[in-house]
């Protein structure tokens, strides 16, 4: 198929005369020379498709108070990324008929995109767009999804779907969901027996682990397949389109760091970022963050480090014995990059690498059970029977 036909194309000469003293040092650029030259024959060599979802909570943003454009604006402004990129972007998905519609559009772009082994950045809209992402991968055995996100968006009793309440009809589609994840929750708003609503089983890293140090989410991210990025994660204060008024939450350099951190995983294939409302932004704050975050992960997709866990002799091996298993617990850390990964082998004799950090390892070699190594272990068990 030629997808090209779900897309508004973009207007590249309204940015480029508008900017057009630095137009040529910026990130617009690469993306107008890249999105010019594709054709059907050579759409498979992109390495990141961009397009923008403006649908939110059912409804379609007008032109005139359309966030994603507005992002999309900030965004080509940038300076250019160092290295080549070959980045596209599609446009605008074309308006449908029904939220349905909307989501069945979704669906269908990510699978031909993940198909092509090309990374998928949509620019949102309201966070239920990740329904029609999910709808993608609902073959796939591992899949994993990540939230970024102060609350956890379920259902809490009778009420009608919405950005709020998403994850439980994402769970309802794909009740067999290997893993997911919730990054920068607070817990003073997520009680937490709200987990139990959950599918899957959980890395979840809660907001006060991301203050003490971002990298605390960057394995959770090397497991992840498609990560949903809400900006109400964001503090009021760092960003003033926020809908939820929140005293507490990311500041806006740990937000660009974790975009880093999920840009530099070779497992991500989709990469959203939702809920930035220009009807709400005085200042345009909100618009330039979003941009900026966008920015980072594509930073961090061009330092990515291929196949780094399959040449072996980038990799130190280290069994570590633990006395309640009978077996050593195996990690592997690559020394070009200092990250680790542990060994899981399934009852059927599957082996399967799992991205973690040192601490898994330090809790090994004091003669603890690593949480994350057990969860894993029972999840992929189950799935043998």
């Amino acid at each position: 198929m030629d997808v090209r036909q779900y897309f508004e194309p973009i207007d590249f000469s309204k940015y480029s005369g508008k900017f057009k003293d630095s137009w040529k040092y910026s990130v617009g650029q690469t993306i107008e020379k890249s999105t010019q030259k594709v054709t059907p024959a050579n759409i498979h060599k992109i390495e990141v498709a961009v397009f923008s979802v403006p649908f939110y909570n059912g409804t379609w943003k007008s032109s005139k108070t359309n966030p994603t454009e507005k992002i999309r604006e900030e965004l080509y402004q940038l300076s250019t990324i160092d290295r080549k990129l070959n980045i596209v972007d599609f446009g605008q998905l074309k308006k449908t008929k029904s939220q349905k519609g909307a989501f069945l559009a979704v669906r269908d772009i990510i699978e031909y995109f993940t198909e092509l082994n090309i990374v998928a950045l949509l620019i949102g809209g309201s966070q239920d767009v990740t329904v029609g992402i999910c709808e993608a991968f609902k073959s796939e055995t591992f899949f994993s999804l990540t939230s970024v996100d102060s609350l956890l968006d379920i259902k809490k009793g009778r009420e009608t779907f919405s950005a709020t309440n998403f994850l439980t009809r994402i769970f309802q589609k794909n009740p067999q969901i290997f893993q997911f994840n919730l990054v920068g929750y607070q817990t003073h708003l997520v009680p937490k027996e709200l987990f139990s609503k959950t599918k899957g089983f959980g890395t979840h890293v809660r907001l006060g682990l991301l203050h003490e140090d971002s990298i605390n989410a960057e394995p959770v991210f090397r497991n992840t397949d498609v990560l949903s990025f809400d900006t109400n994660v964001l503090k009021y204060s760092e960003i003033g389109g926020n809908r939820i008024k929140n005293p507490n939450g990311l500041y806006s350099e740990e937000a660009c760091q974790l975009a880093k951190y999920a840009g530099l995983s070779n497992k991500l294939k989709v990469f959203g970022i939702f809920e930035t409302d220009w009807d709400k932004d005085n200042n345009g704050i909100s618009l330039k963050l979003s941009a900026q975050i966008i920015w980072y992960f594509l930073e961090g997709f061009l330092n990515r480090v291929q196949k780094e866990k399959e040449i072996p002799e980038n990799l130190q091996m280290y069994k570590v014995e633990v006395k309640e298993i009978d077996e050593p617990i195996v990690f592997y850390k690559c020394t070009e990059t200092a990250r680790w990964w542990f060994e899981i082998q399934s009852t059927k004799g599957n082996k399967h690498l799992i991205a973690c950090s040192k601490k898994e390892y330090d809790e090994a070699s004091g003669d603890e059970i690593p949480e994350n190594w057990l969860k894993f272990v029972q999840k992929i068990d189950e799935l043998s029977k």
